[in-house]
């Protein structure tokens, strides 16, 4: 009879973890809803304003939408200028996190290993960072 007990209640506390696992992943998504939205507007309005440079005293009488498509090309072609030192410095930064996860035996762990573990610990921290957050800003929206 104790075990029918244990097993009931075993049960009712994975439905009730289950329940609010649902809840939290439910108001992730309102956070995340809410947080597209208002990055999409503020996003708009930085290509619009860069286009509108970039066009400068012919800016005037254009559309909103081909100053943005300006914007948007000027601030890609940046991105590409600067991805080789962004990338050294994020595999970079992968490698201090692997040092640090590998702890004493960092010394001895070649670099591309320290780097993986380096992205499975960043992964995983920020993932769980970035989750809170939505979450946060999914009872905030409700």
């Amino acid at each position: 009879m104790g075990e029918l007990k244990d097993l009931r209640e075993q049960s009712e506390t994975l439905v009730n973890r289950a329940k609010e696992l649902g809840n939290k992943l439910y108001l992730a998504g309102l956070g995340a809803y809410d947080k597209a939205e208002e990055n999409s507007e503020e996003l708009l309005n930085k290509y619009v304003s860069t286009g509108t440079e970039a066009f400068g005293e012919e800016a005037e009488g254009k559309p909103k939408a081909l100053l943005a498509g300006r914007g948007a090309l000027l601030a890609a072609r940046e991105l590409l200028d600067n991805a080789p030192e962004k990338r050294q410095a994020f595999y970079e930064k992968l490698v201090t996190a692997g040092k640090k996860e590998r702890g004493e035996k960092a010394e001895e762990t070649n670099e591309f290993v320290l780097a993986g573990l380096g992205a499975v610990a960043t992964a995983r921290e920020e993932g769980e960072k970035l989750f809170n957050e939505l979450v946060s800003a999914g009872q905030n929206r409700s």
